[in-house]
């Protein structure tokens, strides 16, 4: 049986950073829990603290997030908003990506950072190393929750740069069809890959939050880097200084009492948890 198990959390930043404070407030104590009573110890990854601060303040870094999914291709959770992504050019991958994953000459300019990062978790992959060259199956327990959008027409304008904007030269139209094609490729393919590959899993829901303009989402992003430097024994300091790059320059607005299916989207995180743990130890037998 498996003693240890890491779950790790990928969205656009820093639209979901208020997603990312829940998780770590009201899910992860739970799923610990959980885990501690199948007798497995849970580890939780947000890969923002592993950026530098030029990365974080580009959201740059695919080779770490990729080698992060490839040491435990296990549980990948991922929250969509509005937000597509920046797409990262061939001037933000370094040689020795590229050399280890060949295959991303295909995608880069194309695709957003953060479909990459769903892309590599999804798909097998190809990567090379020091042994060799090996095929990378798909990461067995993938969870999606995508954000509705009711929330849209309260925001004002530099509030829409936090939540949908990619930048000043975007085309709103192209944005919002790769956003949807983004997603309906998820979802129209969940079926296929849950035939195709008996021990791995696709879960999508929708869920929706309650906008609430008094909120601060900088206030939100120290609250979740403490309670990220608690869990993982690091410096709070030295994580603040990291997220200060983001530069936020409207923070007022953000989210909180999170629904899906009319239950609170905790439950229904640990209810997809729970499941698919349950899967995982079955076949780790």
């Amino acid at each position: 049986m498996r003693n240890n198990i890491t779950i790790m959390i990928v969205s656009t930043i820093p639209d979901m950073f208020a997603e990312h404070y829940y998780f770590i407030k009201h899910v992860v104590p739970d799923l610990k829990e959980i885990c501690r009573s199948h007798d497995v110890n849970l580890e939780y990854n947000d890969l923002i603290f592993s950026m530098s601060k030029n990365e974080l303040a580009q959201c740059r870094s695919i080779r770490k997030y990729f080698e992060s999914i490839d040491m435990d291709r296990t549980f990948f959770i991922c929250f969509r908003g509005q937000k597509l992504g920046c797409a990262p050019t061939y001037r933000d991958v370094d040689k020795l990506t590229l050399d280890k994953y060949p295959e991303l000459v295909d995608y880069i300019g194309d695709i957003s950072f953060t479909e990459l990062m769903i892309m590599h978790a999804l798909q097998p992959f190809e990567k090379h190393g020091e042994c060799g060259y090996e095929c990378l199956p798909p990461v067995k327990h993938s969870m999606f929750y995508f954000r509705d959008d009711k929330f849209l027409d309260k925001l004002n304008s530099s509030q829409k740069d936090l939540y949908i904007s990619n930048g000043a030269d975007e085309d709103e139209f192209v944005r919002d069809l790769k956003l949807a094609m983004a997603k309906d490729l998820i979802v129209s393919n969940k079926e296929a890959f849950d035939q195709k590959y008996d021990n791995a899993h696709i879960n999508i829901r929708k869920y929706g939050g309650i906008w609430d303009e008094n909120l601060n989402l900088k206030d939100i992003i120290c609250q979740y880097t403490r309670e990220y430097a608690d869990l993982k024994n690091l410096s709070y300091d030295d994580l603040m200084e990291l997220v200060s790059e983001l530069n936020l320059d409207n923070p007022q607005g953000s989210f909180i009492d999170f629904k899906c299916e009319n239950k609170d989207l905790k439950d229904i995180i640990i209810e997809d948890f729970l499941y698919e743990l349950k899967l995982e130890l079955s076949d780790s037998k």
